[in-house]
């Protein structure tokens, strides 16, 4: 993924803006998933692009549509079927800074066919933080737990809050399955309320399957019968092991059921 866009201009080596956004992680951004060389959910991510922005006190000149195209120059550029871009503001001195990154995306059928494995991380999530619920450049806390969970097998840790809740993951949403009914955390137990978290809980309330957004101990995930986090590359995945609780996964599943509904839905494979 050699080609890049750095305020609109395309080219093979940009240089790096020594500005806040690169300095200090000050900046926003958001990960857009590209699949059959389409970018998916833009308008989603355009909007809560421009959300953080305002919280952040930064200024997205760009109309969405110009953005759009300059996304579409980097699928074409790098030759993207499958993928993900990167689209980030950050802050600059005279204005503000748009960067346009590619990336693979490594999330296949065969992870969702198996489950992922999971753990519990022991650092706290401040729901007050208020950066918690934007998609900052400042992810080095959740980085550093992410590869101390990798380092011991594992492919994610979750968080809980200040109370004692369920929050979120590393670099994703969680929900859990108990007795046909699906809970995810509310928005305010301090979690970023992802693309294709928010797709799936208006899914779900489409198919008449029971969803609730609430406030859930660590007892309560433990005692699920199955569990799967979401993010806008792999879109829903199937958690095989939290810790050391296995739980269901397959064909038979509803989160398979939930995974068939999203991609009749949304589904560009």
């Amino acid at each position: 993924m050699d080609y890049v866009s750095y305020n609109g201009e395309i080219s093979k080596k940009p240089q790096m803006p020594l500005d806040q956004g690169f300095l200090y992680g000050y900046g926003v951004f958001e990960t857009i998933n590209v699949a059959q060389g389409k970018l998916v959910f833009f308008e989603d991510h355009m909007e809560r692009l421009k959300q953080s922005a305002l919280v952040m006190g930064l200024k997205l000149n760009r109309h969405p549509d110009q953005i759009q195209s300059e996304c579409q120059q980097i699928i074409a550029k790098n030759t993207m079927i499958r993928g993900g871009l990167r689209v980030t503001l950050s802050k600059g001195v005279k204005a503000d800074n748009l960067l346009i990154t590619a990336r693979e995306n490594h999330y296949d059928r065969r992870m969702f066919e198996q489950g992922l494995k999971i753990c519990t991380s022991d650092t706290i999530r401040n729901e007050k933080s208020r950066l918690v619920s934007i998609k900052s450049n400042n992810y080095l806390e959740n980085l550093l737990i992410l590869n101390e969970a990798k380092a011991q097998g594992f492919s994610e840790a979750i968080f809980f809050n200040t109370q004692g809740y369920l929050a979120e993951g590393c670099m994703t949403n969680i929900f859990f399955i108990k007795n046909g009914r699906v809970n995810t955390p509310a928005r305010d137990c301090g979690l970023l309320a992802g693309i294709v978290r928010n797709r799936v809980i208006a899914l779900l309330k489409t198919n008449q399957i029971p969803i609730t957004e609430g406030y859930y101990s660590s007892d309560q995930l433990l005692a699920a019968d199955e569990v799967f986090i979401t993010n806008s590359l792999m879109e829903i995945m199937p958690v095989k092991q939290l810790d050391k609780r296995y739980y269901g996964v397959g064909s038979e599943t509803l989160t398979t059921r939930i995974d068939t509904l999203f991609q009749q839905t949304w589904g560009q494979r």
